[in-house]
This record gives C-alpha cells, sequence and structure tokens, in this order.
C-alpha cells in the first residue's frame, strides 16, 4: 500500500496567502484495500504519521476499509489535529462481519484511547458500518472518544467534529463519555446487585459531579449533518460534555436519539429527524442548560405498541445517585407518538436505583406534540419533584396527564397559552399550578378533589369549567359558544 502526500495549498491567482494558515499543510492519501484484506494497519499508520507531522488530513480514497477486531478494546486509534476525510459514501469503513461475538464493548474507530485522548478531530465523508447486529455480544461502537482508565479521568477529548457520514449498525454513532462514578468498570456494568451494595458508600471519587470532573468534561463536540441509521442504543450520546452541538441529522430505526447525561451542560439539540424504537430525545442524569430546537421526533413503524418510550424524555440512569436535571428550554419541536398505545410524547422518569431527582427550570414553548403529554413520573413517583415549569404556546393533540400532590411534588408550574385539541375533558390534579390563558374548543376543564390552591384564569373552554378543587381562584374564563 503506498501514500501518497499533498503538497501544501498554493495561493490561487490573486487570492490573498492568509487564508492558508487556515488549511492542514501535510495530507496522505490512502487507497482502499478492498475487501479481501484487513485495512487496520494502513490506517493507522496514515493516522500515526499525519499526528507525527503536527497535524494534517488523512485522504480515504473510494472503496473498502475492513477492519478486524483485535485484543483490547480498539482497531484504530484517531489521534490529536488528525482529519479522517472520505469521499462520500464510496468511502467504507467496517467491521469485518464475520468477527466473532464478544460481550465487552468494542470501538473500531476510537477517538483517543482509554488513556490517552485526542483533540482537534474531524471524521467526515465517509460511510461506516459497525456490524454490531450481524456480530452480535457486547456493543461495537461507531465515532466515539471514551477515557476509561483511573489516570485519565481528569483528561478531556475537545474539538471533535463528526460530519457528513452514513454511519448504520452501531451500537452508538457518535459520542464520548466517561465512567460515571466508582460504580462502573472499565469495560462494563456492574450487575444490578454490586451497584446496590456498592451503594451503601455512595459515589467514590470519580463520581461525575465533582468539581474536578466538572472542569475536565469534554468540550466542543459537534455531530451534525450524518445520516445515522440502525443503531442499537443512543444513536448520539454527549457524556460529561461542556459545550456541543447535535444538529441536522437524519436518524432513523434507533432504539433511542441523541442524549445527554452525567452532568452535560451547554448543549444544542437541533434540527434532527429522529425516528427511534424506544425513546426520542434523552435529558438525563444531571444534565444542564440544553437546548432542544427545531426537531422532528416520532415513534417508527413496527415498534412494539405496548412501548412506553416517549419522544421527549427526562429521567436518571440506573445508579443511586440524587440528581438535578434543569435550565432546559425545548422550543418549536414536532413530537408525534401515534403507534403505541400509550401515545406519550413526553414523560419524566426516575429509576428504581435512583436516590430521586429533581425536574426544575425548564421552559417548553412553541411545540406540537402530537399525543399524551405525561407530566409526571408513572414509575417512582414518591422519589420524583417537578418545579418552575413553563409550558407555553404549544399545540397538543393528545391529553395533558398529570398527578395529584400526594403522589409527586410538583410546583410552580405554568400552563399558558396553549391549543388543546383532543375530544373531551382535560382533568387538573396538581396542586399549586397556574392554568391560564388555554384554549380547549373540544372540552373543557375539570379540577379533581385532590387539586389545591390552583390559579385557573382566562380559558376558553367548550363549556363551563368544573371546579372540585380546593382554593381554586377562578377569574376570567369564557365559554366557546357552539365549538362543538
Amino acid at each position: 500500500m503506498k501514500f501518497i502526500l499533498i503538497p501544501a495549498l498554493v495561493c490561487f491567482l490573486a487570492l490573498p496567502c492568509l487564508a492558508q494558515k487556515a488549511e492542514s499543510n501535510f495530507g496522505l492519501q490512502v487507497p482502499a484495500p478492498g475487501a479481501d484484506v484487513f485495512a487496520d494497519d494502513v490506517l493507522q499508520r496514515a493516522i500515526d504519521k499525519v499526528s507525527a507531522a503536527g497535524g494534517g488530513t488523512v485522504i480515504l480514497g473510494a472503496g473498502d476499509f475492513k477492519l478486524s477486531r483485535k485484543e483490547g478494546d480498539d482497531t484504530v486509534i484517531i489521534k490529536s489535529n488528525v482529519t479522517l476525510r472520505g469521499q462520500g459514501y464510496a468511502t467504507h469503513i467496517y467491521l469485518d462481519p464475520k468477527t466473532p461475538p464478544n460481550p465487552l464493548r468494542y470501538f473500531p474507530v476510537r477517538i483517543g484511547s482509554a488513556k490517552v485522548p485526542a483533540s482537534n478531530v474531524v471524521i467526515e465523508n465517509l460511510r461506516y458500518t459497525g456490524n454490531d447486529k450481524a456480530i452480535g455480544g457486547g456493543s461495537v461502537m461507531g465515532f466515539n472518544a471514551r477515557l476509561d482508565e483511573p489516570e485519565s479521568m481528569l483528561l478531556s477529548c475537545d474539538n471533535i467534529t463528526v460530519r457528513n457520514c452514513w454511519i448504520y449498525d452501531a451500537k452508538q454513532a457518535a459520542g464520548c463519555t466517561k465512567p460515571a462514578s466508582n460504580l462502573y468498570h472499565a469495560k462494563h456494568v456492574i450487575p444490578a446487585e454490586e451497584a446496590r451494595a456498592a451503594s451503601k458508600t455512595g459515589a467514590g471519587k470519580e463520581f461525575y459531579g465533582l468539581p474536578e470532573r466538572q472542569a475536565s468534561q469534554f468540550k466542543n463536540w459537534q455531530v451534525h449533518h450524518n445520516m445515522i441509521d440502525t443503531c442499537g442504543n443512543k444513536a448520539v450520546e454527549l457524556a460529561e460534555c461542556n459545550g456541543g452541538l447535535i444538529a441536522d441529522n437524519y436518524i432513523i430505526n434507533c432504539e433511542d436519539g441523541p442524549q445527554v447525561i452525567f452532568g452535560s451542560r451547554n448543549v444544542r439539540i437541533c434540527d434532527n429527524q429522529v425516528f427511534f424504537v424506544r425513546t426520542g430525545i434523552n435529558i438525563t442524569e444531571g444534565s444542564h442548560h440544553i437546548t432542544v430546537t427545531g426537531n422532528i421526533v416520532e415513534q417508527a413503524a413496527g415498534g412494539s405498541p405496548k412501548n412506553w418510550g416517549a419522544c421527549l424524555v427526562f429521567r436518571t440512569e440506573p445508579l443511586p445517585l440524587a440528581t438535578t436535571v434543569s435550565h432546559v428550554t425545548v422550543t418549536g419541536n414536532i413530537f408525534r407518538n401515534q403507534a403505541t398505545e400509550a401515545k406519550v410524547t413526553m414523560r419524566f422518569e426516575t429509576r428504581d436505583e435512583s436516590l430521586g431527582c429533581k425536574y426544575e427550570a425548564i421552559t417548553m414553548t412553541g411545540n406540537v406534540f402530537d399525543g399524551n403529554v405525561q407530566f409526571y413520573d408513572r414509575r417512582n413517583p414518591a422519589m420524583t419533584s417537578i418545579s418552575d415549569v413553563l409550558f407555553a404556546a404549544n399545540v397538543c393533540d393528545g391529553m395533558f396527564l398529570n398527578a395529584p400532590g400526594s403522589e409527586v411534588k410538583s410546583s410552580r408550574v405554568t400552563v399558558r397559552g396553549n391549543t388543546f385539541r383532543h375530544k373531551g375533558d382535560q382533568v387538573l390534579k396538581a396542586s399549586g399550578w397556574i392554568w391560564a390563558d388555554n384554549t380547549h374548543a373540544a372540552g373543557t376543564l375539570e379540577l379533581d378533589t385532590a387539586a389545591t390552591g390552583n390559579v385557573v384564569r382566562n380559558n376558553m373552554t367548550s363549556s363551563a369549567i368544573r371546579d372540585q378543587g380546593v382554593k381554586t381562584s377562578l377569574g376570567g374564563n369564557e365559554v366557546l359558544f357552539n365549538a362543538r
């Protein structure tokens, strides 16, 4: 296999040479070896050579780059200051589908190693197939950075971009993570019974919420304009990430859509199309200051009709941690679930293993919820509290489901200016809410006997509001005559 050096770009005609500094001055062309041989060593040598030169571009030719599964966690390691660029769909990197099953997580193309991070990396314009389902066993990943070892807990892989790729059949298409706490081993999650025993001592020094881990979060991850098909877990996962963008991806047939987790912050999830099997967008385990805008999220055809997964999920991990999920803005999305019996578009879930979760400072405006909105936790309501939430100017085609304060704590929740289009009456069971300026043309609002201290003002309903609650403040509500 021959490498072809690409000289520095030469200024063209009268264009100023100042722009030349922004371009890499080292490039290496790597022709495709073909499907009959493994490309492991060819790829790694090219990456190493470009990295040793201070950085540049590995330019992959059209054709097959077949990878074997080696001892350890990875086949090829992308190093700092390297761009891996293909010729579009014609450049195909894939793990050999004849690889024997293995119970451990594996990274055919890994960004950095378990101990040594890589930063300033771009992966673009190529096709990748993990063959996760064909191989079976453990998780075959896509383009991921995972710092597993204790000596790497306070390091990070920064300025990573994965764009314009076709990513098939990987457990995750792209993402970054570290073990969340001492409850994780380097290669796999410990069994539930061991986690329960460990929970008695609490999270150890590697817990993601400690200041040292917060200061060493991954920074500036961008995963955009990719075609992501058939992922067995989260399509894109940003964990312990401060500053990220998941945008304009077309995601189909994936168990779960994009996720932020383990204290991620300042991340935008925008303008993706997500067709999920289990859950759509996940905001989880300590994440905060997250923006979710302009996405289309829908239950994929062919999924289980009994699935309780939702288009948008606020949740915890199966870890004994006390968590706050906060400062989330959800604007201008379309959430649609007509394929399951529950038809849930949004829900909260605190897992059994958790020590509790606060969901607070959440704003949802200008969205379409084509299905039910589940504004409580059906799984562990006693461990869940919901507060300081604004649900405004949305179009809701399903029921707005809520629970009495005796079941789940909720406070300072404002439901304002929404259009409820479902037929039948809406029931308010929660206490201390503001329900104002909403329009319900095909039903009315009924306040349950458990509802206490709600403010209900200036709503338009098809018949008079029925108040069976306690200390309700009613005023300015109107009946839409001939609304039905």
